[in-house]
């Protein structure tokens, strides 16, 4: 995952088990093992015998991917509400905590850790092993775009990346679904995560080429 967000990669490379090992300085079986569960996960695809490659990304892809998070994530949020328990209130504002601390230093990596854990969590306290499976998938499919387009990961200039977190407005939007799922308001906390999952994808949009085109992130980047 370091990899993909520091760009070592780019949609459409192929991954070779024994480079990346050699990289990592590791062995064959762990990066295979990952490589599996990031190909499960929806972050990485399989053509058979020719190997493991990050998926081309389009608009129409993100387009869909981005709808199916909304809908979904927003009934995760709805029924979190009702599901929540107190230590699952405790996790929730534990990580609002630490999303604000590393946004302040800028600290991308941490961050992004700690973003993805929000949004697991709150598909976790749904005890849904199913609503848990199939956001997960789409989380990390929506993070290609996240990590390749979003402002906050590929900055224009190092001004651009504000440190204040009271100015990010993921940050505020994380505080609204966490305080409706704690207040047990389940179509407001389906609508904050509306609201963010589609705050997120606009951000994003006006970045992208026509549709019908394969995101060019190379030359985007250089």
């Amino acid at each position: 995952m370091d990899m993909i967000l520091s760009r070592s990669f780019a949609p459409g490379d192929r991954l070779v088990e024994t480079e990346i090992a050699d990289k990592l300085h590791m062995s064959r079986t762990p990066i295979r093992n990952v490589m599996r569960m990031f190909i499960a996960e929806g972050l990485l695809e399989s053509k058979g015998n020719k190997g493991c490659y990050i998926p081309q990304l389009t608009p129409e892809d993100m387009i869909a991917v981005f709808k199916a998070r909304a809908f979904l994530e927003g009934k995760a949020a709805m029924e979190a509400a009702v599901c929540r328990t107190v230590e699952d209130i405790d996790k929730l504002r534990t990580l609002l905590a630490a999303e604000k601390k590393e946004y302040r230093v800028g600290n991308l990596e941490g961050y992004a850790d700690i973003n993805g854990k929000f949004h697991l969590l709150i598909a976790e306290i749904t005890r849904n092993e199913y609503i848990d499976k199939f956001v997960r998938q789409l989380f990390w499919r929506s993070g290609l775009y996240i990590f390749y387009f979003d402002r906050f990961y590929a900055p224009m200039t190092p001004k651009e990346l504000l440190r204040d977190p009271s100015k990010s407005i993921s940050c505020n939007q994380h505080e609204q679904i966490v305080n409706s799922i704690v207040a047990g308001d389940g179509a407001m906390a389906e609508n904050f995560m509306h609201a963010h999952i589609d705050t997120t994808y606009s951000k994003m949009a006006g970045r992208l080429p026509k549709s019908g085109d394969v995101l060019g992130l190379q030359s985007h980047f250089m």
